[in-house]
């Protein structure tokens, strides 16, 4: 999925965030301190994803098994109305991918990643569809 001029904006606050425990859940918190931004996110392992959701997530890295997503298998959760799929302690460019679906957000996974390592070498991201 492709995101509009307003990608930027989403991406700036996606990176403000980052995992912490709470109550033996990893959830995604702001690291602004503006007192009216909060954002609360339950991430769950591919494995630990509702039966329906993660049938159809299977089905997408079984057809590109040489992916990022697939090779990686991320974190997924979800902001307001937009999936998150993400690596690693914090939602940032390069390991994280949007999406108003789970298999969206894995398409954004794999065209973006490790795109700020792409970009400083000149090379453009290629399409993994």
């Amino acid at each position: 999925m492709d995101f509009a001029p307003n990608d930027l904006g989403v991406r700036r606050v996606l990176a403000s965030l980052s995992l912490s425990r709470v109550n033996g859940f990893e959830v995604v918190k702001s690291k602004t301190r503006s007192p009216h931004v909060s954002y609360n996110m339950t991430s769950l392992a591919i494995e630990e994803l509702p039966a329906v959701i993660k049938e159809d997530v299977e089905d997408f890295l079984e057809n590109h098994p040489r992916s990022p997503a697939a090779r990686l298998r991320p974190r997924m959760g979800m902001v307001g109305d937009i999936w998150l799929a993400f690596i690693g302690p914090e939602v940032r460019r390069g390991a994280s991918g949007l999406g108003e679906t789970p298999r969206d957000a894995l398409k954004d996974f794999n065209q973006h990643f490790m795109e700020p390592l792409i970009s400083q070498n000149g090379s453009e991201p290629h399409d993994t569809d």
